[in-house]
């Protein structure tokens, strides 16, 4: 008697748990998904770059680069990657964008878009969301870059957690320290390095600062050490030249067939060299400098062979503080992506 109860006890929850798994799909895929995946995204001002990751891991899945010019807005560039992926929720979401995040409403610093934190966590239907400004994500995946995801130029590597900072030409110059925290972890602070005074310090660098900057205007240091200041030296130097864009400036400058593109890429050098090591010995930062974006992988043997190095440490009677401090080159593709999803386990 007692062994036929209970096989009507194991069949009656053998019935209940093919009930539960015959449930339509609207019940059941969107928890699933959601349960598995967060979403994580670089949104820069021609580009918005996404990808998932399960939580806990580094291991960016299905990542895609969407046209900014196909969407009216970041929110549906959100929706459009989701449809894209046949993900109709995930558990939480770290998105980096390239402008400020200390307010409310935010806008793109080059892109016709504006959101707000809830507008955003509403489009990827995230139960929680988290919005970097886009060096913070970057100064966040340092400690996850390793071996082929780095190029070292000098210095030596730090056996015990401490500060480094990250920094980048591109459209402007970004910046974003790192500083370990005594219970473990790490804190980002993301700064404003490119609106600081461009480190001028020979005659001749005086007169072409002189050259480059409108009556009026305050000249900063990304109106020189970016991409459109590298091309506003070639353009000083040059006022004819035939070259039409900083990355054909790059290039005549590495194949050595325009005298001006390689005099404009050695000045662009020498004050990403001084304005790197400036910012390391402000900040002691012995953890070391990162140089992030799209100039410097495009350069490094440049910056190897030439006096990068050399004028980085240049620091007078505090250059043996400089000489320990390695600078590496961020070669990985994605690095964000890593600080997005190392923001989600915070």
């Amino acid at each position: 008697m007692l062994g036929r109860l209970l096989a009507e006890v194991m069949v009656f929850r053998q019935i209940s748990v093919t009930l539960a798994l015959a449930r339509w799909p609207w019940q059941w895929r969107a928890e699933d998904v959601m349960t598995e995946f967060a979403l994580v995204a670089d949104i820069g001002g021609t580009n918005s770059r996404f990808g998932l990751v399960k939580q806990g891991s580094m291991a960016i899945q299905h990542m895609e680069a969407l046209r900014n010019d196909n969407f009216p807005s970041l929110e549906g560039a959100i929706r459009q990657y989701l449809r894209n992926q046949d993900v109709t929720s995930v558990s939480s979401a770290a998105i980096a964008v390239a402008a400020p995040v200390d307010r409310e409403h935010i806008s793109l610093t080059n892109r016709d878009w504006s959101f707000t934190s809830e507008s955003l966590r509403l489009a990827a239907k995230a139960r929680h969301l988290r919005l970097l400004n886009d060096y913070e994500a970057l100064a966040l995946s340092l400690p996850h870059l390793h071996g082929d995801d780095l190029i070292q130029i000098g210095g030596q590597d730090s056996a015990v957690p401490k500060l480094k900072i990250v920094l980048g030409p591109g459209t402007g110059l970004g910046m974003a320290a790192l500083a370990p925290l005594p219970q473990g972890g790490w804190m980002a602070l993301p700064g404003e390095l490119g609106h600081v005074t461009l480190p001028t310090v020979t005659r001749e660098e005086f007169d072409l600062r002189e050259r480059m900057t409108e009556p009026g205007y305050v000249f900063a240091a990304e109106d020189a050490v970016s991409g459109g200041g590298l091309y506003l030296i070639y353009k000083t130097i040059a006022p004819q030249g035939k070259l039409a864009s900083p990355e054909a400036v790059i290039q005549a400058a590495l194949s050595g067939n325009d005298e001006m593109a390689v005099k404009t890429l050695d000045q662009f050098i020498v004050w990403l060299a001084r304005i790197s090591g400036d910012a390391a010995m402000a900040l002691q930062a012995r953890g070391g400098v990162y140089l992030a974006g799209g100039i410097a992988p495009s350069i490094i043997d440049k910056l190897k062979s030439g006096p990068f190095r050399s004028i980085f440490e240049e620091k007078g009677k505090l250059s043996h503080h400089m000489r320990p401090i390695p600078v590496y080159v961020i070669v990985d593709r994605f690095p964000a992506f890593k600080g997005c999803a190392a923001s989600l386990a915070q």
